[in-house]
């Protein structure tokens, strides 16, 4: 079988079991209790709750559906982060579904901004144009994320490192100028907060 074939499998493989976890993180992140998810959000709050880590993502606002299936991946081994990888693991699933009811609150109030650049038209499908009013809850809301984080991930969607049957294609032909002017505007959008 040619490496490319193989590579092909491994992201559809990849991207079901992803799917698989964004419908059980779905059903199950309504399920949580915020006080309860606080209560443990030390070991988060060391790299998530500071607004100097560029590279770790924000989780004020996030979707719960999203939230409890990312970690799901993370469990199952679908997502390869290391350390994200061990913290989940960490975790009973309840424990996932009540830091999601916990970092689901507050999504800061939206603003108004400035146009996107064409390139965001292909992300409005999912993300919603603004990147805050995601089509369904199991997609990331993107408004307000760090713009660092976010052109880390649309480079790994691009370079096949983060497998996802949707992103890798719309991000394959994105030039650096496209994924650097993305996460600015997404960025520069209210949304997502430190929490």
């Amino acid at each position: 079988m040619k490496a490319s074939t193989s590579r092909c499998i491994d992201i559809v493989l990849h991207a079901g079991m992803f799917a698989l976890a964004l419908t059980a993180g779905h059903a199950l992140a309504a399920e949580g209790d915020p006080a309860a998810g606080k209560r443990k959000t030390v070991t988060c709050n060391g790299c998530h709750g500071q607004t100097a880590m560029k590279s770790v993502p924000s989780l004020g606002g996030q979707s719960p559906a999203y939230f409890v299936a990312a970690m799901i991946a993370y469990q199952d081994g679908v997502r390869t982060h290391a350390t994200m990888r061990d913290v989940a693991k960490a975790w009973s699933l309840q424990d996932l579904k009540n830091f999601a009811a916990w970092y689901a609150e507050p999504l800061a109030p939206a603003t108004e901004g400035a146009a996107g650049p064409r390139s965001s038209e292909r992300c409005a499908a999912c993300h919603g144009a603004d990147g805050r009013d995601a089509v369904s809850p199991d997609v990331p809301r993107i408004a307000g994320q760090k713009v660092n984080y976010l052109e880390q991930v649309l480079r790994e969607y691009r370079g096949g490192t983060r497998v996802h049957a949707v992103m890798q294609p719309q991000a394959a032909d994105l030039t650096d100028d496209d994924i650097a002017a993305l996460a600015r505007h997404f960025a520069g959008r209210a949304g997502l907060q430190v929490k």
